[in-house]
């Protein structure tokens, strides 16, 4: 069985991704809920400033090492990069976007990520 490392099995990177992008996604569909329930919600804004370029830094290695080992298909690189610039442009404009539009960009990146890293580890489960 061939590996995509010493350390790793095949896909291993693209379940991490998967599992990165969709607490990511979880993220952005419960701020907004917990905003609305929690009074004390700016005693936390510092810390959710910071959530989206944490996440997209715990989910760019994921894209980097799940790409690294070459597939045949440009559409999954087109789907994990535009994720993962997508996580990036939320963080960054989170001012001009505003806390619903920052949510549901990151959304659509988490989609997209969870969507190729998906379409990643099929491909490369049929080399098998």
């Amino acid at each position: 069985m061939k590996t995509e490392s010493n350390n790793t099995k095949p896909g291993f990177w693209d379940r991490v991704g998967i599992g990165l992008s969709g607490i990511c996604a979880i993220h952005c569909l419960l701020v907004p809920v917990i905003v609305a329930l929690i009074p004390l919600w700016p005693a936390f804004e510092e810390f959710h400033e910071y959530t989206h370029l944490i996440f997209f830094i715990a989910i760019a290695p994921a894209v980097y090492l799940s790409l690294r080992q070459r597939h045949k298909s440009p559409k999954i690189t087109i789907l994990l990069i535009s994720g993962l610039f997508l996580i990036f442009l939320a963080w960054y404009f989170n001012d001009i976007l505003g806390e619903y539009g920052e949510a549901g960009v990151t959304l659509i990146g988490s989609i997209l990520l969870i969507w190729g890293h998906w379409q990643n580890y099929k491909s490369k489960s049929r080399k098998k």
